[in-house]
């Protein structure tokens, strides 16, 4: 191969590395948007019966996912204008937390879920599949682990009603979730924790 042909090679494939990255970051980009779009979403479609509160607002128990890599996070608190009775006896407004973690590649999501696992909520450590059928502390939290995101949704056990959770749960998947492709992991008040739908391998050892 001659210098005109090396060069021009080298040329072409300088080329096409400037087109695949722009085209990578754009798509990366465009999962993020729409992540950010279905949050606004949801938020506007429970904004007759849900008040949203974002400003100081304590950060909730998650563990050491808080501590991995993610490109943006947003965490909120919706609010019901109706009160409930509450598990104390009272009645209340409820409060339901919402941590959305967002990552560039799928593999920087793997590896923040395999951190997390071993630093999950109230610093225990869990496993693939396993359930645990206690959990000292906890509080009803949904859990969906998506290709590009972690959404958590948690509240206090005082709020806890049975039919409510489910709808929660039902309302994640709508909004944020894919039966074919999401992994639920379900809390309960002091536990148990149970993964729910796509579960992983409970052998696997390489990162899902």
């Amino acid at each position: 191969m001659d210098f005109y042909m090396l060069k021009n090679s080298v040329f072409k494939l300088l080329f096409i590395s400037a087109l695949l990255v722009p085209f990578s970051q754009k798509a990366q980009d465009a999962k993020g948007d729409s992540l950010k779009s279905k949050i606004e979403t949801f938020v506007a479609d429970h904004a007759d019966s849900h008040e949203k509160k974002h400003l100081n607002l304590r950060m909730r128990e998650v563990g050491g996912l808080e501590n991995e890599p993610f490109a943006w996070k947003e965490f909120f608190r919706l609010e019901t204008k109706e009160e409930f009775e509450n598990q104390l006896g009272y009645t209340t407004e409820r409060e339901y937390y919402f941590l959305f973690y967002h990552y560039e590649t799928e593999l920087d999501r793997k590896y923040a879920l395999k951190f997390w696992m071993e630093d999950f909520i109230e610093g225990e450590s869990i496993r693939p599949s396993r359930p645990k059928r206690s959990y000292d502390y906890a509080t009803p939290t949904i859990i969906l682990i998506n290709p590009t995101n972690i959404i958590i949704l948690n509240y206090e056990c005082k709020y806890y009603d049975e039919e409510d959770y489910e709808n929660w749960k039902d309302t994640m998947m709508e909004y944020f979730g894919d039966k074919d492709e999401t992994m639920m992991i379900e809390l309960e008040c002091d536990g148990p924790l149970n993964w729910t739908l796509n579960a992983p391998d409970p052998k696997i050892r390489e990162l899902f």
